[in-house]
């Protein structure tokens, strides 16, 4: 591929310079690699994910939104967990535009559109037009690239912002002062976008100090005060900011303490698999938990030292760690970070075309050996001393430090790909060369040194997993669940449960599903599972008694709510006595329900609906006076309770307060003149007290709401006998005798399907 796209770039570069201007190369590189970026953007827009970020892209669009839509453009009132430029770039987009998920890729395309035209200024200046046309190709077509550019992560802003940098660094060489300012500002950019670009700074400086070592070391000096001054300008805001907001001198972030520990402990393979989830919680959880820590800057502090203590005790493994680690950053694979990049191929022909394995892994499993083998070629002939040859080899080998001293992902080592690219062209130049000038021996030796590298970083590459890994599975399955395609979700679920059976979330959600659909044997059953492999987790004990309350398994449903209310967790007591107190009431065990509600109102004394279950519950026991306390304190609490007074007017009554009753009841129905149950009691008063006309004024305003309201409609006609109107009368007592007939018939059909159900029910269950 790269030889192709040089022979291209000969013959476009020659025909090009003859007559059409600089700007038609990097017209045409720009316009070829947004078209790749927006085709690969309409192609993936299919995926599940595409409008459900997932892990860090939620974390950054969920950040952008807060300041986009809340206006919280201060970030929160901790200091940054996170670089925070890439969620402000988001914040700018949405606030300018609306929250949206499709622009801010449009505008990544264009970004990186923009850096493949950067690698051929960066190829032109240090290699050759020809070179760098190649190279701003071959990025324009790298699978990895595209991909990252249309996820909503930092690479697309990180890449830009770097290249940038080294543009500017070797425009500032021989610059004035505000080139250097110029220069640092760009440095400081790119590593409030990634901080890994914080290790390429003294680097840049080493390098400035070392080209100018003909300029008077005080001018020298001066050079890097001028640098660092400008990476000052962009990073010192946001070291200030989290000074005055948290109380700690964080100069970026406070993640960088245990991604470090991620990278370096004795279980690095487990360690760096942890998932968002149960896990990840007990991980982040450990400084609290272990040392009383609380403050992000002493969190990642902790992290820090467990990382320390493990170099210091185990210097041997950590040198092997270390090894591993440089072998995974020059290794062909792709190694996903919360993403599948293979899985992904599914939504999108382009990057089915541009990322693949087979027994070699492409692009990288190509790049990365033509790269170190264009390093050392160049080397050998004399360009490290080049400055621009200089410094994007010292990129190139300290970003990678940077990221080997962490933990090895393809979307950490990606900022070095465009770089990688210009090498990449420069050794695939060097192999032509050599074969057209017939220098044999030096080809097999330079072809030899190639295929050692690409065994080497090949090497294990393994198949395409185009099924899924267990994790994607999962996050199908939520992003299924955020859409409302229950179906969807549970098919995701069940097979990566079939692939991994500990995954908690999946089983957990799965259950939620089966309830949320009322398949509550299923859900019961699912519950179960989780909990036998996860006992410490009442919030599934929680779930699984909601589960058996709704199939009304009540005596389990209060075994296991019990369960929850002696393991202590973050569920509200509220709400479990809630449900504790329904149940009970359920098995007819009114002592056991009374005070459930009891601790439930002392837990949550301004619950209103628990107070007028008192209430009730009070009632049905003949408790009057209490049930009437519980009323009229409901309504100090909420005087527009309708359901409070009618009940409380029906208590007065049975205490033989009628005139106290009625005063309620007309007072509930100036408020709300529909009320039935309220005029129906009122008109039952009525007809005690032998006030006819009253009754069937209230009884006519029933009918007139409900015209069949069987009561009603029964009292009516005789009220209207009684007063002489023996038509009316009559009518409205056919209408009754109609009514009642039909609501007795209604009545008998649901006994007998309440018995079907009973007897049949569990044989039609799915």
């Amino acid at each position: 591929m790269s030889l192709a796209l040089l022979k291209v770039a000969r013959r476009q570069g020659d025909a090009m310079s003859a007559a059409k201007g600089p700007w038609t190369a990097p017209a045409l590189l720009w316009l070829v690699a947004f078209g790749l970026r927006c085709l690969y953007i309409h192609q993936s827009a299919s995926s599940p994910f595409f409008a459900f970020p997932l892990v860090d892209a939620q974390t950054y669009t969920e950040a952008a939104t807060r300041m986009a839509v809340e206006g919280q453009w201060d970030g929160g009132a901790q200091p940054f967990w996170q670089p925070p430029l890439y969620p402000y770039f988001l914040g700018l987009l949405f606030a300018w535009f609306r929250p949206d998920y499709y622009l801010p890729r449009l505008v990544q395309a264009a970004l990186g559109a923009t850096s493949c035209v950067l690698v051929l200024a960066l190829g032109r200046r240090i290699f050759s037009a020809r070179i760098g046309l190649a190279a701003g190709f071959l990025c324009a077509a790298c699978g990895p690239l595209l991909y990252y550019e249309a996820e909503l992560l930092p690479p697309a802003l990180a890449i830009f912002l770097n290249l940038l940098s080294l543009l500017a660094l070797l425009w500032a060489r021989t610059g004035g002062p505000l080139r250097l300012l110029a220069a640092g500002l760009l440095l400081g950019l790119a590593a409030l976008c990634v901080a890994n670009a914080l290790f390429f700074l003294p680097v840049a400086a080493g390098w400035l100090y070392w080209q100018n070592r003909a300029l008077p070391g005080r001018r020298r000096l001066l050079q890097l005060l001028l640098l660092g001054a400008g990476t000052a300008l962009a990073i010192a805001p946001v070291t200030l900011r989290n000074l005055l907001v948290g109380g700690d001198w964080v100069l970026i972030s406070t993640n960088a303490g245990i991604n470090f520990f991620i990278g370096n402990n004795p279980n690095y393979e487990a360690t760096v698999q942890i998932q968002p989830g149960p896990q990840w919680l007990a991980l982040v959880s450990r400084p609290r938990l272990e040392a009383g820590l609380s403050r992000p800057a002493e969190q990642s502090d902790f992290f820090f030292a467990q990382a320390w203590s493990f170099i210091r005790e185990h210097p041997l493994d950590y040198v092997w760690l270390l090894l591993h680690k440089t072998w995974l950053f020059w290794h062909g694979a792709e190694v996903g970070r919360n993403q599948d990049l293979y899985h992904a191929r599914h939504y999108s022909v382009l990057l089915g075309a541009l990322l693949w394995k087979a027994g070699i892994a492409f692009p990288f499993g190509l790049l990365s050996p033509l790269a170190l083998l264009g390093m050392g070629l160049a080397w050998r002939q004399g360009l490290h001393r080049r400055p621009g040859f200089a410094l994007l080899l010292l990129f190139t080998f300290s970003y990678a430090l940077s990221v080997v001293l962490f933990f090895v992902t393809t979307r950490y080592r990606l900022p070095v790909v465009p770089v990688l690219c210009l090498f990449s062209v420069y050794g695939l130049g060097a192999l032509f060369t050599l074969f057209r000038q017939r220098q044999h021996r030096a080809l097999v030796g330079t072809g030899t040194s190639l295929a050692l590298l690409s065994v080497l970083t090949n090497f294990r590459v393994g198949p395409m997993d185009m099924e899924g890994s267990a994790e994607t599975h999962h996050r199908l399955g939520f992003a299924y669940q955020q859409q409302g395609l229950s179906a969807n979700a549970m098919a995701a679920y069940q097979k990566a449960l079939e692939l991994d059976p500990q995954i908690q979330e999946a089983r957990f959600n799965l259950g939620s599903l089966y309830a949320a659909q009322g398949r509550y044997d299923r859900a019961i059953a699912t519950y179960r599972e989780f909990i036998a492999r996860f006992p410490a987790h009442p919030e599934a004990r929680y779930a699984l008694g909601n589960a058996l309350l709704m199939s009304r398994k009540y005596p389990e449903a209060i075994a296991e709510y019990g369960q929850v209310l002696t393991a202590g967790s973050s569920i509200t007591p509220a709400s479990l006595w809630g449900r504790l107190a329904y149940a009970h009431l359920q098995l007819g065990q009114p002592d056991q329900a009374e005070r459930a509600y009891g601790e439930l109102l002392k837990a949550r004394p301004d619950s209103l609906l628990a107070r007028l279950q008192l209430g009730q519950l009070y009632e049905s026991r003949q408790r009057y006076p209490a049930a009437r306390e519980e009323y009229q304190e409901l309504l100090r609490r909420d005087s527009t309770h309708a359901e409070a007074r009618y009940r409380l007017a029906y208590v007065l009554l049975q205490e033989k307060r009628p005139e106290d009753a009625k005063t309620h009841l007309e007072q509930l129905l100036a408020q709300r003149p529909g009320e039935v149950q309220a005029r129906w009691l009122l008109a039952s008063q009525y007809v005690v007290e032998h006030r006819g006309p009253e009754a069937l004024a209230q009884a006519e305003a029933i009918l007139r709401l409900d015209p069949t309201h069987v009561p009603a409609n029964w009292l009516a006609g005789h009220l209207r006998v009684i007063k002489g109107d023996t038509l009316g009368g009559v009518v409205r007592l056919e209408q009754f005798k109609k009514l009642y007939v039909e609501k007795r018939s209604e009545q008998i059909g649901e006994v007998l399907r309440q018995q079907l159900r009973e007897e049949y029910g569990q044989l039609l269950r799915p």
